[in-house]
């Protein structure tokens, strides 16, 4: 091994710190929000922007997906490294909406990068368990700041301080070079080597024939990944002011959002580990379905808490697995697979906490996560209907 080598940040590791980092951003969402409608003294609906520049960038970054990733995904990661890190920075320190809406905007395009350039560097016969591992990596990080922004809130009075937390993580992603390694195709009929996530099995390799036409099989695998990414925004987003609202303080309800991305975590690290018979996507769904209608009720706080626990546990599997499905899809390819499903993100993204906000005016923000079930019930009508071309690729995918 050469000296430029041991210097250089394998595939697998630097993918780990991107989306830790993203993930950290995202747990960041709802607790950020009460936080800056508090310190900037304006309403959190007019605050439905904090996520809307993650959305946007997602969705350019996935209409010139291809052209960026040719460039390298490597070069993309380093680059969107440095803008989520300037990003984040300037979303702490913001002491005004507009140059709080100029950090959330370089964040979401630094994030929306490192979104996009993640599963291409994955990319291979074990695509779904290395995705598996380091959106579970991501959940973790998702957890963690929620806890730290209000233990910061209690000690300075600025919990947006705990935005820095991330940043020398990136700036290693933009100084240290990122190992090359060969990838196996993603459309490869080989067997995959074993695996202790037992994610790929032998009865999932087999493809099943289909004259649907492409596009409209993208199409559905787009859709699915808008559909499960809007039920997990939704509680990113507005978990902690729906917290808030069953009558928590702000610092209190930041760091009980924790309860979601916590259940998140969970799910990722234990579903790989469940019996291959269980079809862990409808029950993932069946019970986040179930626990939006309990955050819907008129529970006490503690209640609402352990319902958003629950539906991060349900949710936690649907993103990875819906993922894995469109860049496994024959004849689509993982470059192409990944920005469409960085365009699914952001679309879901952008609309989920607007249209959250929207029914929140006349309805009430408890009722508004209402619409998380019918989502959610769309989704698996798909995933069953689009079972038949399904390309194979991952056990959790049952």
């Amino acid at each position: 091994m050469t000296a430029a080598a041991d210097r250089s940040t394998p595939p697998d590791l630097a993918v780990g710190i991107a989306l830790v980092a993203v993930g950290y951003l995202l747990g960041s969402l709802g607790p950020c929000l009460i936080l800056l409608a508090r310190d900037l003294d304006v309403p959190r609906g007019e605050l439905t922007w904090l996520a809307g520049g993650f959305g946007v960038s997602l969705l350019l970054f996935g209409v010139a997906g291809t052209w960026l990733l040719a460039a390298g995904p490597a070069r993309l990661m380093r680059g969107t490294a440095a803008g989520l890190a300037a990003g984040m920075a300037l979303l702490a320190a913001a002491p005004s909406v507009v140059s709080a809406q100029a950090g959330a905007l370089l964040a979401g395009v630094g994030g929306a990068g490192l979104v996009l350039a993640a599963p291409t560097l994955l990319a291979g016969t074990t695509l779904a368990a290395r995705l598996t591992r380091v959106n579970a990596a991501s959940s973790i990080a998702s957890v963690s700041a929620p806890l730290f922004m209000s233990a910061v809130d209690a000690t300075t009075g600025n919990g947006r301080l705990a935005l820095l937390l991330p940043l020398p993580a990136l700036l290693w992603l933009v100084v240290v070079p990122l190992r090359h390694t060969a990838s196996a195709s993603i459309d490869s009929a080989s067997p995959a080597p074993h695996d202790s996530l037992r994610l790929e099995s032998a009865t999932s390799r087999r493809r099943l024939p289909s004259h649907t036409p492409l596009a409209v099989r993208a199409a559905v695998g787009w859709l699915c990944i808008v559909l499960a990414v809007s039920a997990e925004f939704a509680f990113l987003v507005w978990g902690a002011a729906r917290l808030q609202d069953s009558g928590l303080r702000a610092p209190a309800a930041a760091a009980a959002a924790a309860a979601f991305p916590i259940g998140m975590a969970a799910g990722r690290l234990v579903a790989p580990l469940l019996p291959v018979a269980l079809p862990l996507v409808a029950l993932g769904a069946g019970l986040a379905v179930a626990a939006a209608l309990a955050v819907a009720a008129p529970l006490s706080a503690p209640l609402v808490t352990a319902a958003m626990a629950a539906a991060g546990l349900g949710i936690a599997v649907l993103y990875p697995v819906m993922l894995a499905r469109l860049m496994r899809t024959p004849g689509l390819g993982p470059d192409r697979g990944a920005a469409l499903g960085a365009a699914a993100s952001g679309t879901a993204a952008l609309a989920s906490p607007i249209l959250l906000d929207r029914l929140a005016g006349p309805a009430g923000l408890r009722h508004a996560f209402l619409v998380v079930a019918p989502l959610l019930l769309v989704l698996l009508a798909l995933r069953r209907a689009s079972a038949r071309w399904a390309a194979p690729g991952t056990g959790l995918d049952r």
